[in-house]
């Protein structure tokens, strides 16, 4: 165990930090799936035709070969061989629609773990323990008012300490650990975690493939605090990507590629830190995967005003990341016809609504038809749209409206108060019945304490973007293309870049396009 003392950086080296790409490594982009691992086709992909997956976010469509529909069959039954079989594993991981399997490790972990950490000697010590003693650890102390109370701890549980007289933020800490990282990879753990003693070897199977370079754990609340934490993703495993059902991991326990991570952090932004490194990695051309199955604890902030605060903090981020990732932060998307469908409703003109969902309906299958998609698909598929529209818009009123609400509220004399109150209630109301009838629905305190959050959020994200002089990441998106345009111009050509083909040059995906 050690102790030193860093002093912070120049300024001009806390700005935007470069990550080095794939290629940088001898690994080509697009490069097959390693044979012998396994994937899972997502449980929520459709067929519907023989020769074609419907599913992921965003939705998308892809039109297979006679021959990647076997190899999609048999996905699930056996590992990945080399080949047509690799190439076409390779697509559907990177578009979502399949998922890696991945054991534990094969051989030991070359892995360092770095703890940064602030006046909290007590959840220090319950973290370190948890950790255990199968790695070295760094712990970096960022200004603490009593750093020999830090000291103390690591001593007892046998980590290294470096010290910081000037606090800088958690990419600051960060960052100082990273500089002291001497091995092939790196965790990073925040000391209110309560980690697993295997919670890297169970992540890093997911490493043996050359092109991932972080797979992060599910975070879960950890004992004494029931509920949802605020840094959990859900249980499903995804791609992590901009736009995509997980569009993000947390740092609060990650594993990185080292190598990668080039001068790490931006130490410039006090939030969204880890948000902004998580999207150069995935510009560089890395893929990202987040792995539930794997479980951390963290302990929240056990007030209800502290959960709000903490949520709030985190919105403020959402301006900066805008400005470094431009079109990147996007909390609703919805097509045209959904939208106009919507919009008729809320006019008080619902035949108009059901005219437009019904044209937007009727243009989709007219379109999906030349794939040889039939009309009880394309029918299930409009009203899923709707319905996805109708609840995710019911959210976003309830991140975002609260000053609508409060306003509605002390003009809810005025006609024009009473009819915004109106659309209001009507657009949460689905999304509301959404949550009672979710998995967390019995448990009235959880619902209502997400909503609270959500507003939390809703108001940090405003003010973060206000600051930074934008107002677009608060808005809701209409998608102007629809799904069915694209699917119907190039369907019967191949597809000129992206394709995925057999040795013989033959096309395995005939088509890949994105839904609405």
């Amino acid at each position: 165990m050690g102790s030193r003392s860093d002093p912070p950086e120049p300024a001009e080296r806390a700005r935007r930090r470069a990550v080095l790409g794939p290629s940088a490594f001898g690994c080509e982009p697009g490069q097959p799936f390693p044979s012998g691992l396994w994937v899972d086709i997502d449980p929520e992909v459709r067929r519907p035709t023989p020769t074609a997956l419907f599913g992921a976010t965003p939705s998308r469509l892809l039109v297979l070969s006679r021959r990647a529909a076997e190899l999609v069959s048999a996905y699930g039954t056996g590992p990945v061989v080399a080949g047509e079989s690799a190439r076409l594993a390779r697509r559907l991981t990177d578009v979502g629609m399949a998922t890696p399997r991945a054991g534990r490790a094969a051989t030991a972990v070359d892995v360092t773990v770095v703890v940064p950490v602030r006046d909290r000697p007590v959840g220090l010590s319950a973290c370190l323990g948890a950790l255990g003693d199968r790695h070295r650890v760094i712990v970096v102390d960022d200004g603490s008012i009593d750093p020999e109370a830090v000291v103390a701890v690591c001593r007892a549980h046998g980590a290294e300490v470096v010290r910081r007289k000037v606090p800088g933020g958690p990419a600051a800490a960060r960052n100082a650990g990273l500089r002291l990282v001497t091995s092939e990879l790196v965790a990073f753990v925040d000391s209110d975690c309560l980690p697993g003693a295997d919670w890297i070897e169970a992540l890093a199977g997911h490493l043996a493939d050359p092109l991932v370079v972080a797979v992060a754990p599910r975070i879960v609340a950890a004992p004494p605090r029931r509920g949802v934490s605020l840094l959990d993703l859900g249980s499903r495993p995804a791609l992590v990507r901009p736009h995509s059902r997980v569009s993000y991991v947390p740092a609060a326990a990650v594993v990185f590629r080292r190598a990668a991570l080039g001068e790490g952090f931006d130490e410039s932004l006090r939030f969204g830190e880890d948000v902004d490194l998580v999207w150069r990695l995935v510009e560089a051309g890395w893929r990202i995967r987040y792995a539930p199955e794997v479980q951390v604890g963290h302990q929240d902030p056990v007030g209800t005003l502290s959960r709000l605060r903490r949520q709030y903090a985190y919105g403020t981020s959402v301006g900066a990341l805008e400005r470094r990732h431009p079109g990147a932060v996007v909390h609703l998307t919805i097509g045209v016809g959904p939208a106009c469908a919507i919009g008729g409703v809320l006019l008080g003109r619902p035949g108009l609504g059901v005219l437009a969902w019904s044209t937007s309906a009727v243009w989709l299958y007219r379109r999906l038809r030349p794939l040889g998609v039939g009309v009880p698909f394309a029918l299930q598929l409009s009203v899923l749209q709707l319905l996805h529209a109708v609840i995710g818009l019911g959210r976003w009123c309830t991140t975002f409206g609260g000053p609508l609400v409060i306003g509605s509220m002390v003009a809810s004399r005025a006609p024009a108060g009473r009819r915004v109150l109106r659309a209001l209630a009507l657009l949460s109301a689905p999304a509301l019945l959404s949550d009672l009838l979710g998995p967390n629905g019995r448990n009235r305190r959880t619902v209502a304490e997400s909503w609270l959050r959500a507003m939390a959020y809703g108001v940090g994200a405003t003010t973060g973007c206000i600051r930074a002089g934008l107002i677009a990441p608060v808005l809701p998106r209409i998608r102007s293309r629809s799904s069915a345009a694209r699917f119907g111009r190039a369907h019967r050509r191949r597809e000129p870049s992206g394709g995925t083909w057999d040795g013989a040059a033959k096309p395995i995906v005939k088509q890949d396009r994105t839904a609405c």
